[in-house]
């Protein structure tokens, strides 16, 4: 890197600490000269003094000092302020140690006996090496800048594309209950229960968002399903009933095709599975199910008991939570019920009138 010949542009304070009065008083004369504001220190636990309440551009100290040496002084510098320009003194045997030192932090170094021309260079390849740590910091902090905008952005983009993946999860949900001729808004009913089910279990974050879309799209295997079998008004035949029993892994195939829907899918997958080990696909058994299908089984049945069907009218809260309670530790995990009967009526009634 070539280096001007002049000083960077503005007023620069320098600070020289050396404890022989000569060469102190020399420097510090000759920097006046130049244009620059200069302070002198006697030691280097005086330059510290200085320092605290003071900033200085440029700083050049003595490597031998007694009680605090340059390497000490300046290893204090570089924390306190890093963009200072620090310039070493060294006596022509030292050169060694004041290589050490710029690997340490210092900008430069100068020996004894002075040549003011090489002081001269040295002060000013020093300042510019000072300027252009200080611009490069400067353009980092920008590109960080940039990066953290673009970053929001990006997420505020993932987030939309979320949302228009759960519209059309929701828009999907309301087809397949309007294929299977269940009530309005079953599915969002089920999603909703669930949800504060599982809230109550504390079941947060990334783990809830997945049990949510989950119970939303719980039949979303009917897709596979025959329309003589899903809307026979009577009871199935043992090859429909086996076939009706397939949606589960229909559904859970369909959602392991969509990364963001890997974990659903295996709640679609065990949706149908009983505590007792008697439900469908796979028979598994009490915390053989995942979680989310537990706690998924219990408001299923419970939006089931209570909203109207083709074949009977909707019966109360009150019977549904007394079969709900009978079936604990057969169809249904005895602590998904002991949870969900904690959970005041007035709060599942809430619920339902928001998607009647």
């Amino acid at each position: 890197m070539e280096i001007p010949d002049a000083p960077p542009s503005g007023e620069f304070h320098v600070l020289v600490v050396d404890d022989e009065p000569l060469i102190r008083e020399s420097l510090a004369e000759f920097l006046l000269s130049r244009g620059f504001f200069c302070e002198t220190a006697a030691s280097g636990k005086e330059a510290l003094g200085v320092l605290q309440s003071k900033s200085f551009e440029l700083v050049i100290t003595d490597m031998r000092m007694p009680d605090l040496n340059g390497l000490q002084l300046l290893e204090h510098l570089t924390h306190k302020d890093p963009d200072a320009a620090i310039i070493m003194i060294t006596g022509v045997n030292e050169v060694d140690t004041a290589v050490h030192a710029m690997k340490k932090g210092a900008a430069d170094y100068i020996t004894k006996p002075f040549n003011l021309d090489k002081v001269s260079s040295s002060i000013t390849r020093a300042l510019h090496l000072r300027q252009l740590r200080m611009d490069n910091k400067k353009n980092t902090q920008s590109l960080e800048v940039i990066v953290r905008k673009k970053s929001t952005a990006l997420n505020m983009a993932l987030e939309n594309i979320k949302e228009h993946d759960d519209i059309i999860l929701e828009v999907l949900a309301k087809a397949l209950d309007a294929r299977g001729h269940e009530t309005h808004s079953h599915s969002k009913r089920v999603q909703a229960y669930t949800v504060r089910l599982a809230q109550q279990f504390g079941i947060r974050s990334k783990r809830l968002e997945d049990l949510s879309r989950g119970a939303l799209l719980h039949d979303i295997g009917k897709i596979g399903i025959s329309d003589t079998i899903l809307l026979k008004p009577g009871t199935l035949e043992p090859d429909e009933q086996m076939k009706m029993r397939r949606h589960p892994i229909i559904g859970s195939q369909i959602l392991q095709g969509v990364k963001f829907l890997d974990q659903v899918s295996k709640m679609v997958l065990h949706h149908h599975e009983r505590y007792d080990g008697l439900g469908y696909p796979m028979g598994l058994k009490a915390e053989e199910i995942p979680m989310e299908a537990r706690l998924f089984a219990v408001m299923d049945t419970y939006d089931a008991m209570t909203s109207d069907r083709p074949y009977r009218k909707a019966l109360s809260p009150e019977i549904a939570r007394r079969e709900i309670t009978s079936k604990a530790g057969s169809q249904f995990d005895p602590d998904a019920v002991r949870e969900f009967l904690k959970i005041p009526q007035l709060e599942w009634d809430k619920i339902s009138a928001k998607f009647r």
